[in-house]
């Protein structure tokens, strides 16, 4: 799964890289770097025949949900499922999206001689992902546009994120990760049709390369989503001990 990310990049530079314009939505994000779910974010579209960097909401609300509370649950999809599960299937068909990151956070689990709390309680430890190559992390997404049933200006765009099995560098902390594409895999994410979209795009759905991904032991101040600021990428020596 994916639970935190980081979009650190000026937004302009990132359409450059994306060749795409960006939404007055975005035009002035601030670099942030512990996102969690419910948090509005930068997502690259395609309207028109262009590319376009503009603001969703982290966790999907379908458009025939009548409660927004739902997008709370729905901030990651199964891959493999995602094309038959009720409040995912026409997302994935019609309306993708990618969610352009510098990296991600995955915790293992708490370890005797790991990290504690202020209670003395060995905490989880989180590690942070990103590209060995240092461009942007492109991260499938499928997104819903969503009005309020019963106040028509309420209205939203919201999106969730593919996961899918970890692959070896991954596998020593969590069984799944985000589904990553390449930026070859753009146009073809971004634009097939509804007809040919299960057939044409579930060989993106699987695991990166081994190679592609740099993992290092973070700060726990990342526990909390309400701690920012660039030096929760800092690597921790904090590996556990081996004795011989």
């Amino acid at each position: 799964m994916c639970g935190r990310f980081v979009q650190a990049r000026p937004p302009h530079e990132l359409a450059s890289f994306l060749d795409a314009v960006v939404d007055d939505t975005v035009s002035s994000s601030p670099a942030r770097f512990n996102i969690a779910p419910s948090a509005s974010v930068t997502v690259l579209d395609e309207d028109n025949d262009q590319r376009v960097l503009a603001s969703s909401i982290w966790g999907l609300i379908p458009s025939w949900a009548k409660d927004p509370s739902i997008g709370q649950k729905l901030s990651n999809a199964r891959s493999e499922t995602v094309w038959e599960k009720p409040s995912f299937k026409s997302a994935i068909r019609s309306s993708r999206v990618i969610v352009p990151v510098e990296g991600f956070y995955e915790w293992s689990p708490a370890r005797k001689d790991g990290p504690r709390g202020s209670s003395g309680r060995p905490l989880k430890e989180p590690h942070y992902f990103s590209r060995r190559d240092g461009e942007p992390m492109l991260l499938a997404g499928i997104s819903s546009q969503w009005q309020n049933p019963l106040e028509g200006s309420d209205q939203r765009s919201t999106v969730c994120l593919l996961t899918t099995s970890a692959n070896k560098t991954m596998e020593p902390i969590h069984h799944r990760m985000p589904v990553i594409l390449e930026t070859d895999d753009i146009e073809h994410w971004l634009t097939a049709t509804k007809e040919d979209a299960e057939a044409e795009l579930s060989e993106l759905l699987r695991p990166c390369a081994d190679h592609v991904l740099h993992e290092r032991v973070v700060s726990t101040d990342v526990n909390n989503a309400r701690n920012e600021g660039v030096h929760l990428l800092d690597e921790v020596n904090d590996r556990p001990s081996t004795l011989f």
